[in-house]
């Protein structure tokens, strides 16, 4: 499966919050997180990526700028990162290569946040809970390290 990671674009949200559901049977809250993605894809402060295989929204990973005084002018926060079940299902009769395909879109979604937190001018960029919970594996290989309740790198 070859796929490549870009910009979101208002077509991308409906299949981009398929991904990032939690509950699916409550289409208010569904609603409410389409319009809450939609709205970010117009706000300077933010990175909305999706990555894309056969013109289908196969991962989506957010990152928003908030300043700081500690570390920086700013940092970046990667709010969600989701990959579809279906995008490691290539047919073949090899999982091992599906599940390298998977641990390679979440690196490649994971590193343009990263490189457009730099672009920014972020000096760190963090991944919270329970995103930070739920990828250590993803988190550890993209050189996140722990830092008090954050993960956290470098961005240069």
């Amino acid at each position: 499966m070859e796929y490549h990671v870009r910009s979101a674009r208002l077509t991308d949200v409906d299949a981009a919050i398929r991904i990032l559901m939690r509950d699916p049977a409550d289409p208010d809250q569904q609603r409410q997180d389409t319009d809450r993605l939609r709205n970010l894809l117009f706000v300077p402060a933010a990175t909305v990526v999706v990555a894309e295989a056969e013109r289908q929204v196969i991962g989506i990973g957010v990152l928003s700028i908030r300043p700081a005084v500690r570390s920086g002018p700013f940092i970046g926060v990667i709010d969600e990162l989701g990959v579809a079940a279906e995008a490691g299902r290539s047919g073949s009769a090899a999982p091992a290569a599906d599940a390298a395909q998977l641990k390679g879109l979440g690196d490649s979604i994971l590193e343009h946040l990263v490189t457009s937190a730099r672009n920014k001018g972020c000096t760190r960029v963090d991944v919270t809970d329970p995103l930070a919970t739920a990828e250590p594996a993803l988190l550890k290989r993209a050189g996140f390290a722990r830092r008090g309740a954050l993960l956290s790198r470098a961005t240069g």
